[in-house]
């Protein structure tokens, strides 16, 4: 029994230094980026642009479209704000996919549509690379859609990647997994490629 109660303390105290330092590897980038709204776009809420988005009298897929439009004008992708909820990030401007694809999911909510983030650890991108991405599944009637603020094509109304791996939704455990560890990977791709995207 003093030996169980010895490994479990070890991997407490190591599962609490992983707790810290990892998001800790994560700060420099973080205080890198600006403070604020991004440049050249208005303080916006995700509230504020259901209302408005409301306002022009588009319905249906067409409506899913200007939110989906709207969020991928406002976010610019970024590997420094990882610590950002996806309200603050659609405020500020800037977010990764996991940010982009919630802020998404809320404001196509806000303006009635049944949507949900999902995910699938493998994609193929346009540029060839392969990594884990996160987007948004919208249900209209029976017909379901997956579109997505980083790769899209509007013209076709389709995904511009391929799923390499199972498409699921996003777990609550995941989910917090996610928000905790994304701010260290994202910020060491940063420090390696000195580039937000």
């Amino acid at each position: 029994m003093k030996y169980l109660q010895k490994i479990l303390k070890v991997v407490f105290i190591m599962l609490g230094i992983m707790f810290i330092t990892v998001p800790l590897y994560a700060l420099p980038a973080t205080l890198s980026l600006p403070g604020g709204v991004r440049p050249g776009i208005e303080p916006l809420t995700i509230e504020q642009a259901a209302r408005r988005l409301r306002s022009t009298g588009q319905t249906g897929w067409e409506l899913v479209e200007a939110a989906r439009s709207l969020v991928e004008e406002r976010i610019q992708y970024s590997r420094r704000n990882s610590f950002d909820t996806a309200n603050k990030a659609f405020q500020r401007g800037y977010g990764y996919c996991m940010q982009m694809s919630y802020a998404l999911v809320d404001l196509l909510q806000q303006l009635g549509f049944d949507a949900r983030v999902v995910q699938a650890l493998r994609n193929r991108f346009p540029g060839g690379e392969i990594s884990s991405h996160s987007w948004v599944e919208v249900r209209i009637g029976d017909e379901i859609r997956h579109i997505d603020s980083l790769f899209f094509d509007s013209q076709s109304g389709r995904i511009t990647f391929e799923t390499l791996s199972e498409v699921t939704s996003i777990s609550p455990i995941f989910k917090a997994f996610t928000w905790w560890g994304a701010p260290a990977v994202n910020a060491h791709r940063y420090y390696i490629s000195g580039k937000d995207f």
